[in-house]
């Protein structure tokens, strides 16, 4: 159980198992589905035939689906039927400042974009409802994961224990080299996070990002056999996955999730 990956002609994509039932659908695109991102310069066109490509394989409408202006932050949306297809063709109309978003409307299609960064997924089976996380390094260290957690208790009275959260492809700790300033904001709140080796008479520094945020969902009171984190590292896999750090590409894959209607 947990991450799979599967195969639909020459299009690989991802899914978490425990995430996708009568009730939800998730999924993330590998690099075989092109760049999803519309902020990137591409061909605006390009990207949206690769989104619609991609959601028809899933049964989903790109009219659908919301999409934020990640900055890096950690603003979080709560997005409702008003928001239907809010930066879904275009940049003008994205949910603007924002790296996390949650919903209790079925039929809606949260999405975020990574090359990197963790694209972490959230199902509230009670309520139900969503929610959808941009985490890199800055959103990681400034705790995004557990102010989504708290605005989904604000907006929907979600609860921890209740949650299903999947952590998708994204740079591992043998890959993501820091920095020694860096490494030590990291190691002042979870010491776990961070490992070095000696090269060459000098010491690297690397920071795992996946469990700084296992870690702190497991804190919040979320069931450890409820976290579902994906072994697939986009700078180790670059046939597979985009890496920014390892390319400097431009495209970014695709993480949606959404409550079936």
């Amino acid at each position: 159980m947990g991450w799979e990956l599967k195969k639909d002609g020459q299009l690989l994509y991802y899914q978490c198992t425990e995430l996708n039932n009568q009730h939800l659908i998730q999924a993330v695109t590998t690099s075989s589905a092109g760049n999803m991102a519309l902020h990137t310069g591409d061909d605006v066109a390009k990207v949206i035939h690769n989104r619609e490509l991609f959601l028809d394989k899933l049964g989903l409408n790109l009219d659908q689906l919301v999409a934020a202006s990640q900055i890096h932050g950690t603003n979080v949306v709560k997005v409702g039927a008003a928001d239907l297809g809010k930066g879904s063709r275009t940049t003008d109309d994205l949910i603007p400042d924002t790296d996390g978003l949650i919903s209790n409307v079925p039929g809606i299609i949260l999405s975020i974009y990574t090359a990197d960064c963790l694209p972490i997924f959230i199902y509230d089976q009670a309520t139900p409802a969503i929610g959808i996380v941009h985490a890199g390094w800055r959103g990681t260290i400034d705790m995004i994961v557990v102010k989504t957690l708290e605005k989904m208790r604000e907006c929907f009275k979600t609860e921890p224990i209740n949650c299903q959260i999947a952590i998708g492809p994204s740079i591992c700790s043998q890959c993501f080299k820091v920095d020694p300033l860096l490494a030590e904001r990291f190691a002042k709140l979870d010491p776990d996070s961070v490992s070095s080796q000696r090269i060459r008479s000098e010491d690297q520094y690397y920071v795992d990002l996946v469990g700084f945020n296992t870690r702190l969902l497991l804190e919040l009171g979320v069931s450890k056999d409820q976290i579902y984190c994906s072994n697939s590292c986009t700078c180790c896999q670059p046939e597979l996955l985009f890496s920014h750090r390892l390319t400097g590409t431009h495209g970014r894959i695709m993480g949606i999730i959404s409550l079936v209607e």
